[in-house]
This record gives structure tokens, C-alpha cells and sequence, in this order.
């Protein structure tokens, strides 16, 4: 039995995404409770995250996880994982940790949550609410900031394109439009649509 999965439990697949999440792209602090819960939200959605449900439920701000929580403060009281401020850091023990985890792991999974930090983690917090709104309707029901968010869609999507977060194709799912009239109001915004 190796540190990964001894005392700390790193069995879990969701205690494990949550270590590989905060160790991705060398380390980089997770900005915040809201963003990364949104991120393990979505990793888990679709293909999905091999172990199951995570309780998420439509909250106040989107997709929310008490179960999210409870395995981040876990981790914290264990000292894999740091509150700096409103950023999540992995600390040394748990940057040992996501190492073993991460040679247990397949490279497009390793692959997929390096992608997913750096495209959350770099987008406004409005920015990630209207790419999670429009994506995951049903977790927008209970949500405080829904039509000020979604009033804003066309800008948010028009952002995230211009920064190369999200394709054209994307950009135009998110919006509900045909991919030609996304790639003329990028135009107008002098936005460089990436493929």
C-alpha cells in the first residue's frame, strides 16, 4: 500500500480527481470553492468521472456539491490540500500524492483535467457561470444570478473565444446559433476564432 491509497483514502475516485485537479498544470491554485466545484461538476457530467455521482444539485450560484465539500475539507484537515485566501493549493504532501495517483491514471484522463483548469480556471466568474448556465440548464433553476448572467450570454461567449477558451463551434452551441453568425459577430468584435 502506497501513501495514495493509505491513510488518506485517495481510493475514492472523487477524493482522487479533487487531489489531480489541484496538483494539474504544475501546481496552479484553483480560484476558489465556486470554480473548482463547477469544474469537477463538469468533469463528471457526460463521459463522466469513473465513480458515479457526486450529489450535485441545482444551488444559488449553479451546480453545487456538499459532498464536493466535505472531501475538500477533508483534505485540508489531512494537509493535502491548502485555503489560500479564496485559492486551493496543493501542498507538498498532496503534490506526492497526485504523483502516484496520476501514474495509476490514462494520459487522456490526465489530459482532460489539465484542460479543464486551464480553461476554467481562467475565465470570469460570470464567464463560467453562463458557459455552465447554457450547458447544464437544469442546474440553473435555483441560481440568484441566472438572468443577469444569461442577460450578458453574447458578451461571455464572445470573451471566451477571443481568449481561446472555447472553439467556434462551441461558441456557437453556447449561443444557439449557426455557426456563421458566431463567426460574423467575432468579426465585428475582431475575436480570432481558434478551429
Amino acid at each position: 500500500m502506497d501513501a495514495a491509497d493509505g491513510a488518506l483514502g485517495a481510493r475514492d475516485p472523487l477524493r482522487r480527481l479533487v487531489i489531480l485537479l489541484a496538483a494539474s498544470n504544475g501546481g496552479e491554485p484553483i480560484m476558489g470553492r465556486a470554480r473548482l466545484q463547477k469544474m469537477v461538476f463538469m468533469l463528471t457530467r457526460g463521459k463522466g468521472w469513473k465513480g458515479g455521482a457526486c450529489g450535485y444539485a441545482a444551488g444559488g450560484h449553479g451546480p453545487h456539491s456538499d459532498i464536493v465539500e466535505e472531501v475538500v475539507g477533508r483534505l485540508v484537515d489531512e494537509g493535502v490540500l491548502l485555503i489560500d485566501g479564496e485559492d486551493i493549493c496543493v501542498t507538498q504532501l498532496g503534490s506526492i500524492i497526485a504523483v502516484e495517483i496520476a501514474g495509476k491514471e490514462d494520459r487522456r484522463t490526465l489530459a482532460r483535467i489539465d484542460e479543464y483548469k486551464d480553461v476554467f480556471n481562467d475565465l470570469t466568474a460570470d464567464e463560467l457561470l453562463a458557459y455552465v448556465y447554457s450547458a447544464y440548464p437544469d442546474m440553473a433553476t435555483r441560481s440568484k444570478t441566472y438572468d443577469r448572467t444569461m442577460s450578458n450570454m453574447e458578451q461571455h461567449t464572445l470573451s471566451m473565444l477571443r481568449k481561446g477558451k472555447i472553439a467556434l463551434g462551441r461558441a456557437a452551441e453556447l449561443l444557439d446559433r449557426p455557426v456563421e453568425d458566431v463567426w460574423k459577430m467575432a468579426g465585428r468584435m475582431r475575436v480570432e476564432a481558434p478551429g
